[in-house]
């Protein structure tokens, strides 16, 4: 049953801390440009990786030029929902799988939606309609003829007023598994914070590490072993996580 606000009192210190951005560290906005980053934020985060001996890495459906643009300083990151990723200063961003004709057409099919935006990102396209929720069934039909050109190469991932095509087989629970299995992750204790649907394979590969998975929202259906009903609680959570560290004691309460 999963537990409101409350973490164990485990040795914090060894953990592996893995942040989703929008609706999680983030308050989610109309649009992803919209999204406004809280004063200090930045230097919380800075704070945390030196608390995690280098063990902090943001974990979003940006790319990973939009992560930086948020929060800039070349930061491991999983971007994509772990199609691209940085870890240690070194980047891996696949080539764009797009066949020729497919941007164009799902580009004209959503010119014929009004208050649908197409978001173009390096591996991945993303439909959002949360100015026109009226639109959400249209979007998944050209979302799904998109996929249907080719459903070996492409999946479709839905989030929160958002449904995103993304290469076959990726996923933020991999992308976890892969930084896990390397320093100076490997050995921690995996925490996992996200907010939505396409945070559910994280939550997954996380519980089957022994790690812990948390909801920031009110999902009433998710893996996650524990919830945050906001991201500014989580924000206060990580706050006071940051001062335990720095005291020595190893351990926070929410």
């Amino acid at each position: 049953m999963m537990q409101t606000e409350i973490l164990p009192p485990v040795d914090h210190a060894a953990w592996a801390l893995f942040l989703d951005i929008d609706g999680t560290l983030l308050d989610l906005a109309s649009t992803p440009g919209d999204v406004v980053v809280p004063k200090d934020l930045l230097t919380l985060l800075d704070a945390l990786t030196r608390r995690f001996g280098g063990a902090l890495a943001l974990v979003s459906g940006r790319s990973l030029d939009s992560i930086d643009s948020l929060f800039p300083g070349n930061r491991d990151a999983v971007g994509c929902h772990g199609a691209e990723w940085r870890l240690g200063g070194q980047t891996f961003i696949p080539q764009p799988p797009w066949p020729d004709g497919l941007l164009a057409g799902i580009e004209a099919a959503r010119r014929r939606l009004p208050g649908v935006m197409l978001e173009r990102k390096s591996v991945s396209l993303a439909l959002h309609f949360r100015a026109a929720p009226e639109q959400e069934a249209a979007v998944w039909d050209v979302a799904e003829a998109a996929v249907a050109t080719d459903p070996r190469r492409f999946d479709l991932l839905e989030g929160k007023s958002v449904i995103e095509i993304i290469p076959a087989g990726v996923g933020k629970g991999s992308a976890i598994e892969r930084f896990m299995q390397v320093r100076p992750y490997a050995g921690r204790r995996p925490v996992f914070a996200g907010d939505d649907v396409t945070d559910e394979s994280g939550f997954a590969a996380v519980n089957r590490m022994y790690g812990l998975s948390i909801h920031v929202g009110n999902s009433p259906t998710t893996k996650a072993q524990f919830r945050f009903p906001d991201p500014e609680s989580l924000r206060h959570w990580l706050d006071g996580l940051n001062i335990a560290l720095q005291g020595g004691n190893g351990h926070a309460q929410p």
